[in-house]
Parts: C-alpha cells; sequence; structure tokens
C-alpha cells in the first residue's frame, strides 16, 4: 500500500472518529437540555472523606460579627476579606487537617476561615428583593411579609423547594429561589 493510500484511509479515519465524537457529545448535551427537570447549575457531588467527617460542601454561618478570611489556611496568609456579619451563611468547599475551612460566598468569593469562626447554625440570605414570606409553603398561601435583599434569616425547616425561615418576631415560607444558603431539602 502506497503511502498515499495509508493517508487516505487514516483521513477518512480520523474524519469518522471527530464525526462520532462530536455527534455522541451533541447527543448528551440535547438529552440534558430536553430535561425540563434536570438543574441549570448542579452542587457538586457531597464528599464525606474529610477530616471532620462532614459532607462537603455544605452551608455553615460566621460566628462572630467580624470574622478575617485569608488567602491560605494558616494564620500567616494575609487577610484577604473581612466579613463584618454575624450569622451570614457560607459554603465549605474543602477542609484541612488542622481546622481551616476554605469558604465560598454568596458573591462567590473564596478563601480560608479557621473552623472556630463558624456556627452550625443554618442561615439564609435573602437575594430577592421583595421576597414574599407565606403563612404555608405554598405561592396562594397568605403573604405575611416581604424580606429586602440582604437580610439574613435563620433557617427552621425545608419542604420541596420551600424554606421556613425567621427574623426577629417573622416566621414563614420563602421560596428556595430567593435564598442563598438553604438547599430547599428537607433536614
Amino acid at each position: 500500500m502506497s503511502q498515499r493510500a495509508i493517508f487516505s484511509v487514516f483521513s477518512r479515519i480520523s474524519r469518522y472518529a471527530i464525526i462520532s465524537l462530536l455527534a455522541a457529545i451533541a447527543t448528551t448535551m440535547a438529552a440534558g437540555a430536553a430535561d425540563p427537570q434536570a438543574p441549570r447549575h448542579s452542587e457538586p457531588a457531597f464528599r464525606t472523606d474529610t477530616p471532620s467527617g462532614l459532607p462537603v460542601p455544605r452551608y455553615v454561618s460566621l460566628k462572630s460579627e467580624k470574622t478575617f478570611c485569608r488567602a491560605g489556611p494558616t494564620f500567616d496568609h494575609p487577610v484577604r476579606i473581612t466579613y463584618q456579619r454575624k450569622g451570614l451563611p457560607v459554603l465549605v468547599i474543602a477542609e484541612t487537617r488542622d481546622h481551616w475551612r476554605k469558604i465560598r460566598d454568596s458573591e462567590g468569593d473564596e478563601c480560608w476561615i479557621h473552623r472556630a469562626k463558624l456556627s452550625g447554625a443554618q442561615t439564609a440570605l435573602v437575594v430577592q428583593d421583595g421576597l414574599a414570606l407565606r403563612a404555608r409553603p405554598s405561592d396562594d398561601a397568605m403573604q405575611k411579609a416581604r424580606l429586602g435583599k440582604g437580610l439574613v434569616a435563620r433557617v427552621e425547616n425545608q419542604k420541596s423547594g420551600w424554606v421556613q425561615v425567621s427574623a426577629g418576631r417573622l416566621k414563614g415560607w420563602a421560596p428556595q429561589h430567593g435564598l442563598w444558603g438553604a438547599t430547599g431539602k428537607s433536614r
């Protein structure tokens, strides 16, 4: 077989391989897009092989009014962000054996905090201005109040895309999509 014939056969095989690969990718993407129940931004899979044994990622909250978040997992690293809001929800995305937690905030910023500065209390940040707080977990339930963007509320319960929150003397149900720091799943 001549060198030209070998190149021609290889060229056809390569084209067919590439076309097959592209078709497989397109089919996979189309199957995901065709499923209306598929999440648009899926959360990373939970890991439990962490130093603490707790799942990662997981929501926690800041324990103090003033919390320093560092560029790396030691006190020698420079402070990258100073949070000045007790109870602010954050997402733990990594851990070290020596008690440091890499967190992500609602803006997407990431930095390291010592575990002593975090609380297991679950809170949620209102991200939708005028979020309706309802008497029951239903769109047609009586509206009790409207929550302003930036309010931090304590998560009391969760049910099918709804989150029961309390803030001061108010307590009611809000749709999960208007909150950051709550998954909307039952606890």
